[in-house]
């Protein structure tokens, strides 16, 4: 299986279903191909783009707002089109989302790079050095993979996961007018229910047309 572009992909694009394990195989992906992984430090950077602290963005990171969350937005006294740059800066999930587009961008004009969720997939469609890989699990899978990692008890993290999911779907439908269980918005995808992430790492490696003997 080799890949049929003619432009090299030089950059990956994981989304990813909580708890699927599409940041571990960003993790193993960028190790084996030496490119920037981002993902995780996402965050920090939109901290202090947006001068606040990472805990604020990780509660608003990958979250559309609620109809109250908008109302308050509204009721601000602050155009929208400067809410990035504003000072103080507010709770406000357009907010990030407008950060968190423009890191990507400015991320994805230095390739090579690996990028985990935050509708890269939909962000960078357009370009033809992309590869748009889908991380997949059942449910429960991914309750069970969640509640390991993290000690919590199995039916709260039911309930994180199922939330975790809708906060990512409203994301991509506010700012990217997609679905994302669409599946031509992905080049691939994987269920790591079935595929171990090894073997997840082998077949993007090959579509990328690197040599995935050594994993």
């Amino acid at each position: 299986m080799r890949n049929a572009r003619l432009q090299p992909i030089r950059l990956l694009t994981l989304s990813r279903e909580y708890g699927a394990g599409g940041s571990e195989l960003g993790v193993v992906l960028g190790e084996k191909l030496g490119w920037r992984v981002i993902d995780h430090e996402l965050v920090r950077r939109l901290a202090a783009r947006l001068s606040c602290d990472e805990g604020d963005v990780v509660a608003m990171d990958e979250h559309a707002p609620s109809f109250l969350e908008r109302l308050a937005a509204a009721a601000t006294v602050t155009a929208p089109e400067s809410r990035v740059h504003s000072s103080p800066w507010t709770t406000d999930p357009d907010c990030v989302a407008a950060a968190a587009r423009e890191v990507l961008l400015e991320a994805a004009e230095n390739p090579p790079a690996i990028i985990v969720g935050h509708g890269g997939n939909c962000l960078f469609r357009g370009r033809t050095d992309v590869l748009r890989v889908r991380v997949v699990a059942p449910f429960e899978a991914r309750v069970q993979r969640v509640a390991r990692r993290t000690g919590a008890p199995p039916q709260h993290v039911a309930a994180d996961v199922r939330r975790r999911d809708a906060d990512r779907q409203h994301y991509l439908q506010r700012y990217y007018k997609t679905d994302m269980n669409e599946p031509c918005s992905y080049d691939l995808q994987i269920n790591t229910g079935t595929v171990s992430l090894e073997s997840a790492a082998r077949l993007v490696l090959e579509l990328i047309g690197t040599d995935a003997a050594s994993l």
